[in-house]
């Protein structure tokens, strides 16, 4: 692991404007596509797909607290990742996070049923600042992982 940046004020408020205006997409079993994104319901295929579990959590392992990796620096650590979900049986499906018209976008997946704990430490371990939790009765929300940032977003709801 790498040690944590030191992300000044504005930086943080300015990741977590774009994490808000991310498409957190999706690809579900029958091949068709959903977007969540944070302040909303998530779409009804995705809250079906998601059942009995309740909740989801969309997370990536790329891009280590917003360092631009190579793309074959992030497909080998979604490698990692998923072979991690595989080991633990998770349910998840695959996706693409972005932000519609811009050259962004980083795969990722979308774990239903894990529990909060076990995502928070994959987060850690891929060194990631947020992850979405996608509830069924609620409107997807951000989940800061980093301890630093709580106090730079009091504006923030």
């Amino acid at each position: 692991m790498s040690a944590r940046p030191f992300d000044a004020p504005p930086r943080v408020r300015e990741l977590v404007a774009l994490y808000r205006l991310t498409h957190y997409a999706v690809v579900l079993p029958d091949a068709s596509g959903a977007a969540i994104r944070i302040g909303e319901m998530a779409p009804a295929p995705v809250r079906e797909w998601i059942g009995i579990d309740g909740f989801a959590v969309y997370l990536t392992a790329c891009n280590p607290y917003s360092t631009p990796l190579t793309d074959r620096q992030n497909e080998g650590r979604m490698a990692q990742l998923r072979l991690l979900l595989r080991q633990d049986g998770a349910r998840w499906l695959d996706g693409s996070a972005g932000i519609p018209g811009e050259p962004w976008s980083e795969p990722s997946v979308l774990i239903a049923g894990m529990p909060l704990a076990r995502s928070d430490a994959l987060a850690d371990r891929f060194e990631q600042n947020a992850t979405v939790v996608v509830d069924i009765a609620s409107p997807a929300r951000l989940r800061v992982r980093r301890q630093d940032w709580p106090a730079h977003l009091v504006e923030a709801p």
